[in-house]
């Protein structure tokens, strides 16, 4: 009895001091670039090969992508086994145009709801604009039931307008909207390429706004480890560009974090995308 004793006891205590698995994810922000032939050397086709072996080794639960045409959404599923999507071309609501996705681990989550709203004054019409937005946007969002924890997860995505300064104002005010009424209480993470540079004005009434109605923060202000690497997420396909920070993660009170990268990617010469991957390593609060 003494000897069963001494070995439960180690045991007991162990348990005791590690406490409940604290269900870690690993979420990613990533304009993979539409599938352009004048990108030359850094085409979509030359580019495959680079994705492919990123995507393995960075293995994200959780990636919202942006401007992935129809082409695109099969590749990816090729070179990304065990991923699925939702999501639809922002021009149709079916095939056409670019598309938001977003992938999730089939093993990790089941999807419980999605859909899609158009960042416009009618948000349910598929390609429809307002504002003075030079393009058809659009926000896709997912209900994920996480397999480890039970917990359902709303994850939103999203592509801004590049040009219609009113558009992405709106389009912040739509959105915070939406959220609330979509995922009501439920833990909510949101990613994009919002097309707002971190040092404006409009980013920070886009922090203020995500604050104040969702309980959303900029996932890289409240990482418990250095950050690495976010002095831009946008190249242009360049090395030598004017820095510029345009795609975040934002995470509500139902996160902490652990970390928060921007991954720069190169493979002789030619660039993941013109845009890098933005890569945040969350954790249920309880």
């Amino acid at each position: 009895m003494k000897t069963l004793l001494f070995i439960l006891l180690p045991v007991f205590f162990l348990m005791i001091s590690c406490g409940p698995a604290k269900h870690e994810l690993k979420v990613m922000t990533f304009n993979v670039r539409f599938d352009n032939p004048a990108d030359g050397e850094n085409r979509w086709e030359a580019r495959i090969p680079i994705v492919r072996t990123y995507m393995e080794e960075a293995a994200p639960d959780i990636v919202g992508m942006q401007e992935v045409l129809v082409n695109q959404i099969e590749d990816l599923l090729d070179i990304m086994p065990g991923y699925a999507y939702v999501g639809t071309g922002r021009d149709d609501g079916r095939t056409g145009g670019e598309y938001s996705p977003i992938y999730y681990r089939e093993d990790r989550f089941n999807l419980r709801d999605h859909g899609q709203f158009w960042l416009s004054e009618t948000p349910e019409v598929p390609g429809s604009r307002s504002w003075d937005a030079a393009i058809t946007r659009i926000v896709t969002w997912a209900a994920l039931e996480d397999r480890q924890s039970g917990k359902t997860i709303y994850a939103f995505n999203t592509h801004f307008d590049h040009r219609g300064v009113q558009a992405r104002l709106n389009s912040i005010e739509l959105m915070a909207e939406r959220i609330t009424e979509i995922a009501g209480d439920k833990p909510v993470i949101t990613v994009g390429d919002f097309n707002i540079r971190k040092e404006s004005d409009d980013y920070k009434f886009m922090v203020s706004t995500f604050a104040d109605r969702n309980g959303l923060t900029n996932a890289e202000l409240i990482s418990e480890a250095p950050v690495t690497g976010a002095e831009s997420t946008f190249n242009g396909f360049r090395t030598d560009i004017e820095p510029r920070v345009i795609d975040f993660i934002f995470v509500d009170g139902n996160f902490s974090v652990s970390s928060y990268r921007v991954d720069e990617v190169m493979e002789n010469g030619i660039f993941i995308s013109d845009h890098w991957p933005v890569v945040a390593e969350v954790s249920y609060r309880n």
